[in-house]
């Protein structure tokens, strides 16, 4: 698999949207000034221009991009490059903000999340609407939607726990287990359905989709189950009558989901390999 930029683009992205998504949630729940998000955002904006300088490896130079821009509104790639540009420029913008103000405009927030959620659908349209049998499923949507769900809110409440005390912390933690779980469920919901798809798909080369992802079957197995270790802890951490969270486990639940987040993109370019 030599798709190891737009692995990294693939799941560096949807992480930055749904932890921003996340940090603007907590922000409103918490009713805190934007204080304490000033390196929660500068970090997703870090990880959103790692995500940006993957896909110029990909693209092969920064001028393809311009080039691509061309075809706005007539190429989901296009649109792609567009809303992801946008929204990387708005993450900026929010880490700067806090650097300069110490404060953040929810709205703001609110406003980069959603363009980052229309980066995310034209990111998945661009797989969907490709002559790739099996690309071409619910699933696809659901692959790039379940990461912002699932990685994003762990990614944020990663952040930001170490500005907060007590009660908070755990209600950071619960938030970012329930909406782990939301995430997981649903790509969970759609690889069943894939999976009971894949017999009937047809690749290029004559083989079925099944068979070209049976090798694979241990690594897919693998990432389910330290997948849902990883929400586990979470759920441990939430649910607990312990009066503190042990940071360290958060950080161990975040490295679980960005390697899982990771095998499951790897074994998606395998169709397209």
């Amino acid at each position: 698999m030599h798709e190891w930029s737009l692995l990294i683009f693939t799941v560096a992205i949807p992480a930055a949207v749904g932890g921003i998504l996340f940090l603007w949630f907590m922000n409103r729940i918490l009713a805190k000034t934007g204080t304490e998000m000033k390196l929660p955002l500068i970090v997703i904006a870090i990880v959103s221009v790692v995500g940006l300088i993957g896909s110029f490896f990909h693209l092969g130079s920064p001028m393809s991009a311009f080039n691509t821009l061309r075809g706005f509104g007539r190429s989901w790639m296009s649109n792609e490059i567009v809303f992801v540009g946008i929204f990387i420029g708005l993450a900026c913008i929010l880490a700067l903000l806090a650097v300069l103000n110490k404060k953040v405009s929810p709205t703001l927030m609110l406003i980069t999340g959603m363009v980052g959620l229309a980066a995310i659908f034209s990111m998945a349209q661009t797989y969907a609407v490709t002559r790739v049998n099996g690309w071409d499923h619910l699933n696809t949507y659901v692959v790039f939607f379940g990461t912002v769900l699932a990685l994003g809110p762990v990614l944020g409440a990663s952040l930001i726990l170490p500005s907060f005390k007590g009660k908070e912390v755990k209600e950071i933690v619960k938030w970012a287990f329930s909406f782990g779980v939301l995430g997981v469920m649903i790509q969970v919901i759609g690889s069943a359905m894939f999976a009971a798809y894949t017999p009937e798909i047809q690749m290029i080369t004559g083989e079925t989709a099944a068979a070209k992802l049976a090798p694979y079957s241990g690594m897919i197995g693998v990432r389910w189950v330290i997948e849902i270790a990883g929400l586990a802890v979470l759920g441990y951490l939430s649910l607990s009558n312990k009066p503190k969270v042990n940071f360290s486990l958060v950080y161990a639940a975040l490295a679980v989901f960005v390697i899982a987040e990771g095998m499951s993109r790897y074994v998606f370019y395998v169709l397209g390999a």
